[in-house]
């Protein structure tokens, strides 16, 4: 809720985002697209995303994803978001951007970053970005966003066997999701 103040607002996956990249990005990027924000989605990096199960995501999920090439990019305006991997970090193509904030899971690999959130402790980025955004007072009631959130977690702990943390356990009750779709993906 913090970050709502700026506009307009980039959320950048890591280089070849993962679901759980994606996840985490759309669950941000419907956030602030719901309080009025110019808000988008981009990746960048050496390839695009070339995996069936994410592209199938990305396709049937309708998620606004954008790949930039870094050469030649303008500074972002307002705020660039790093979400599953860190401002600075190997696997983040560097943008220069007016203000920049994190959301990830990892441990820490980069310093004097002041907005965001960094949390070691969960299993996903999703977990991180669900419990954000319920204590934004933001509801996850869209199968589409359940359903992209869930599949984070799913992979990020290997199809739910690693899943350890109370909080990923209430994210799992809570969620809405597009069982169907979500066997399509997965399969």
């Amino acid at each position: 809720a913090d970050l709502v103040q700026y506009d307009p607002i980039t959320i950048q996956c890591h280089d070849n985002p993962d679901a759980d990249a994606l996840g985490s990005a759309y669950g941000l990027y419907c956030y602030f697209r719901d309080k009025g924000k110019r808000v988008r989605m981009i990746y960048s990096g050496f390839s695009r995303i070339q995996k069936a199960n994410l592209r199938m995501m990305c396709d049937k999920l309708k998620l606004p994803i954008e790949y930039v090439e870094r050469e030649g990019h303008p500074p972002f305006p307002g705020l660039l978001i790093t979400v599953d991997g860190q401002y600075g970090a190997g696997n983040v193509t560097r943008f220069d951007a007016e203000n920049v904030a994190v959301i990830d899971h990892h441990r820490p690999e980069t310093e004097n970053i002041e907005l965001g959130e960094i949390n070691s402790h969960v299993g996903s980025c999703a977990t991180l970005v669900w419990r954000l955004l319920t204590e934004a007072g933001y509801q996850v009631e869209d199968k589409r966003l359940g359903t992209a959130l869930y599949y984070g977690l799913f992979m990020d702990s290997n199809e739910l066997s690693e899943v350890r943390h109370p909080l990923e356990r209430d994210m799992l009750d809570f969620l809405k999701i597009d069982e169907q779709l979500l066997n399509r993906i997965t399969h």
